[in-house]
């Protein structure tokens, strides 16, 4: 697995991919309206209270619980 592996992150519906031209980040867009979440969280990411699988392209996010999601 490579070091950049983002963890839950990589298929988040709520985890954006923000390319800076030097450096690749994961942004959590769920911190932008919740205080629990950081902004950039530190990868991989393993555990999230928030996370909840990407659905197909179109689908809106958060379309159901997954047995990935703890607190």
């Amino acid at each position: 697995m490579p070091s950049s592996y983002p963890g839950l992150c990589g298929d988040c519906a709520f985890a954006r991919v923000i390319d800076s031209g030097r450096s690749t980040f994961h942004l959590c867009e769920r911190a932008l309206t919740d205080p629990r979440f950081r902004k950039y969280p530190i990868l991989p990411v393993w555990s999230c209270p928030g996370y909840q699988r990407q659905g197909p392209p179109g689908a809106p996010p958060g379309g159901g619980a997954d047995d990935k999601l703890s607190g």
